[in-house]
This record gives structure tokens, C-alpha cells and sequence, in this order.
């Protein structure tokens, strides 16, 4: 059984950003986590996003790890993950 090929959580984002410029969705998948009640929705796949507007550094002092997006498998739900949580990005196992 072949494993998937690895990028960088760097990598990732560099390239989810190239795709979001174009307009061109893409899938990922992490781990939720909800800082202000310290818990978990378990593992996440968004098969069709793009990148949008996050907050800025004023706005909250975990701006430079929340990542937002919105779900276009949803309707365009706009949300976040947290960056080091990213595990999967088009096919590819994110790790450090």
C-alpha cells in the first residue's frame, strides 16, 4: 500500500492561497479545536474551499494560526481552522 506524498503546513497554505487567487477550490482536512471551551469536533475534510479574509492581528491574538476559509461544499460557510491542526491538503499528508 503506497502512502500519500508530504508537504509542509507552509507549503499548503502557500499553495492554498496560489489556488484561491485563481478561483480554483480545493479540499483539506484537519483537526477542530475550540480554544475557548478546550475541545474537539475530531477530524474535519472540506472537500471544496477557498481561501478569504482573516482576521487581522488587532482582532485577535491568534490571527497569525486562524485560518479562514469558506466551505463551497456548504453553501460558502465561512470558517476557521487552526493552522497546526492542518493534516491534509489535494491528497497530500501535511506534516512539520
Amino acid at each position: 500500500m503506497a502512502s500519500s506524498p508530504t508537504i509542509t503546513p507552509y507549503q499548503a497554505i502557500k499553495r492554498m492561497r496560489q489556488l484561491s487567487d485563481a478561483g480554483v477550490p480545493f479540499s483539506f482536512g484537519f483537526y477542530s479545536y475550540n480554544s475557548s471551551k478546550n475541545s474537539s469536533n475530531g477530524y474535519k475534510e472540506v472537500p471544496k474551499a477557498l481561501f478569504r479574509l482573516g482576521l487581522r492581528n488587532d482582532q485577535s491574538d491568534k490571527a497569525q494560526l486562524l485560518v479562514a476559509y469558506s466551505d463551497h461544499s456548504k453553501g460558502g460557510v465561512d470558517r476557521f481552522f487552526y493552522l497546526p491542526l492542518l493534516m491534509m491538503f489535494n491528497g497530500y499528508t501535511v506534516k512539520p
